[in-house]
């Protein structure tokens, strides 16, 4: 911990950011937190967006 405080709604300072393909387009942010969740914290979650679409359309991948 090095006297640093923890923080629960902050991640680590060795976290890191994974990108995923080929996710359902149907999916929410919602549904992919869920997807992940058991194997540790999601801080945060960015679904790909194609915006030229009307409403903007999921292209099947995100950073999370």
């Amino acid at each position: 911990m090095n006297g640093a405080l923890e923080h629960s709604d902050q991640p680590e300072p060795d976290a890191i950011k994974m990108f995923v393909g080929q996710i359902p387009r149907s999916w929410s942010e919602k549904e992919l937190k869920e997807l992940f969740e058991p194997y540790g914290a999601v801080y945060q979650i960015n679904i790909l967006r194609d915006r030229s679409q009307n409403p903007p359309q999921s292209k099947g991948k995100g950073m999370y």
